[in-house]
């Protein structure tokens, strides 16, 4: 019974994700069908790194040892600073070892399309957690994970079977679910809803060059009679990285969202900011546009 209530709630939980769209809403529930209970084998030649440098496997044992785990694994397709989140999986450690206290670890499976690449994504985000390289795919090769990059990231028990799918990086809801599992407690009461007005939800920048760091700022102001609770702001590169006030916004006070971005291309520039937060349909969002000169 209890596996069946945690079944309904990610199906939930990945619905929400995919955005309601019943072609994605099907594919959540085959995925969720199919691993929720199936153990993740791991391959024996690994190789661990901490900040692109490589070390003794040895030293990443202990990581397998814990209650529970958080598998992620990336392969080489695409953005890789875009799909790594490297900043946002940060802050999700820090919250993880207040809260459960060495309870959880998180085990990073990386195929990157070089090493001197992802050595440069570890030292520029100052990414100082160990992770494990895969340059041959190994684990991807004997476990056959889903190709949709939302569903490459398991929490997993002490047995190493899945007890829960989603990429809480890409959405708050994961994390939370995930939290919900670990603790064996139910959320906590849904906030209540209020409003929220926008000075310039589009920002148009000039100037912006590649490699160099450019910010914005976003101003929100509380419109309603609750308190505002930003509870996280998810961009759709890494090259965007923002910056919130994570305490209540009173009734008519404002607040901001400083967002950095560093281009790693020219051309034209066009990201999208989304804002977690407790108002009616919970998703505010933001952009920033503009050319990116060479």
């Amino acid at each position: 019974m209890k596996r069946i209530v945690w079944g309904a709630l990610i199906l939930l939980v990945l619905g929400c994700f995919a955005c309601k769209k019943d072609n994605k809403k099907t594919e959540a529930e085959r995925i969720v069908k199919e691993w929720m209970g199936k153990e993740i084998q791991f391959p024996d030649d690994y190789q661990c790194s901490i900040l692109g440098n490589d070390t003794s496997s040895n030293f990443c044992e202990n990581l397998f040892q814990k209650e529970y785990k958080i598998l992620l694994y990336v392969d080489s397709t695409g953005c890789s600073d875009c799909r790594l989140k490297l900043l946002q999986w940060k802050q999700l450690i820090e919250e993880s070892d207040s809260i459960f206290q060495g309870k959880v670890s998180f085990v990073f499976f990386f195929q990157p399309k070089n090493k001197k690449e992802i050595a440069f994504l570890f030292k520029k985000d100052n990414f100082d957690y160990p992770v494990f390289i895969d340059m041959n795919n190994t684990i991807d090769r004997i476990n056959h994970f889903p190709q949709t990059a939302n569903y490459q990231c398991f929490l997993l028990n002490q047995e190493n079977k899945v007890v829960a799918i989603g990429n809480p990086v890409f959405n708050p809801k994961i994390w939370d679910l995930y939290k919900q599992t670990i603790t064996g407690k139910s959320p906590d009461s849904k906030l209540s809803l209020t409003t929220v007005s926008i000075a310039q939800p589009e920002m148009e920048l000039s100037g912006m060059q590649k490699g160099k760091k450019s910010a914005t700022v976003f101003k929100l102001k509380n419109t309603g009679n609750t308190p505002l609770l930003i509870t996280y702001v998810n961009t759709s590169c890494g090259c965007t990285v923002p910056v919130w006030d994570k305490s209540p916004i009173e009734p008519n006070q404002e607040t901001e969202i400083r967002v950095e971005i560093t281009p790693e291309e020219s051309g034209f520039f066009h990201k999208t900011i989304q804002v977690y937060c407790n108002v009616e349909n919970e998703i505010i969002s933001l952009t920033i546009k503009g050319m990116v000169e060479q």
